[in-house]
């Protein structure tokens, strides 16, 4: 998909209001926009960088986490824990905008910010999911959760053992769909492909 038309998807879905787990949190949204002005366009001279530092921000600025959340693990989150994880961002988003990088280092350490995240939120989704996957535990918590998905806090629930750390689930391809929506494949396309080219030869045949 061309850079500009992953960008377009991307700001489409980020002013969706389903915000995910850390852009429940004002202060880490405001975290990622200023880092974004500060760095886009003035630290990036070619073209191509500056628009994939911008899908990386703009990524994370809306649906990252939030499909991260929902698609590796069941999508809720203490809220204490997540607190942590929130002031990690602020502090790796400041860090960021005080140092001289510039176009690819720069767009580098921007990957690596998002990796670095990614392994923090891990870890507090994957502690609430501990609890709630052990049938003995799971009934004694009493402190609400945070729904990554509407941003909501919510009683805690045990979780049914087949939802439970299903290593399966695609982890960072994050792709940008409903759970039951069609997905393409390029498999598919090879497919489509082959088929047009043996009617088109087909009708030749046909015509000669």
């Amino acid at each position: 998909m061309p850079l500009a038309w992953a960008l377009l998807l991307l700001l489409g879905l980020s002013a969706r209001r389903d915000w995910g787990c850390l852009q429940c949190d004002n202060s880490v949204r405001e975290a990622l926009k200023q880092l974004r002005l500060a760095l886009i366009p003035s630290r990036f001279q070619q073209g191509q960088l500056q628009a994939r530092a911008q899908v990386v921000l703009r990524g994370m600025e809306g649906p990252f986490f939030r499909d991260y959340a929902l698609n590796a693990f069941v999508g809720r989150v203490g809220i204490d824990r997540l607190d942590l994880v929130a002031s990690f961002v602020k502090n790796q988003t400041s860090n960021l905008m005080a140092n001289s990088l510039r176009d690819e280092p720069l767009l580098d350490e921007l990957v690596t910010l998002r990796e670095r995240v990614i392994k923090e939120l891990k870890k507090v989704l994957r502690s609430y999911e501990l609890k709630a996957c052990d049938p003995k535990i799971c009934r004694l918590l009493k402190e609400e959760v945070l729904d990554c998905l509407h941003c909501q806090m919510i009683s805690p629930k045990c979780i049914r053992e087949k939802y439970c750390f299903i290593d399966g689930q695609p982890r960072m391809d994050l792709q940008y769909h409903k759970k039951n929506e069609f997905q393409w494949s390029p498999g598919l396309t090879g497919s489509i492909i082959s088929v047009c080219l043996a009617v088109l030869a087909f009708g030749i045949i046909v015509a000669s």
